[in-house]
């Protein structure tokens, strides 16, 4: 009788287990969804310097446009993580670790740029 109670005691606890997010999975993937938006970013950031240096207003308005594919960029990447990771989606608190697991895993480049 033992036994039996034992194991319907213990299959919640190992579902619970499997089900637990992935942290670090996660963290990964939003450094690969970061990766393509970072390189553009970067590459915005070094037009706007240029353009800052040589007072071309033609280059201002190209490292505008190279933000706005940023974004646009970042939002069709991370538009796909919630539905691989619902759990971290519903919670905010997974959310942050996440994020800062991600940022010291594949840190901002156009943020090094800027305290520069």
């Amino acid at each position: 009788m033992i036994k039996p109670l034992i194991a319907i005691m213990l299959i919640p606890l190992t579902g619970a287990a499997w089900a637990a997010p992935d942290l670090d999975e996660a963290a990964d993937d939003v450094c690969k969804c970061l990766e393509e938006p970072y390189a553009q970013a970067k590459k915005a950031m070094e037009l706007l310097h240029a353009a800052q240096s040589s007072g071309d207003m033609s280059g201002l308005v190209a490292a505008q446009g190279e933000m706005m594919s940023v974004i646009s960029a970042s939002n069709q990447c991370f538009a796909a993580l919630p539905q691989k990771y619902p759990e971290i989606d519903a919670s905010s608190a997974l959310q942050n670790q996440v994020m800062a697991m991600a940022e010291t895993r594949c840190p901002n480049p156009a943020a090094a740029m800027m305290n520069q």
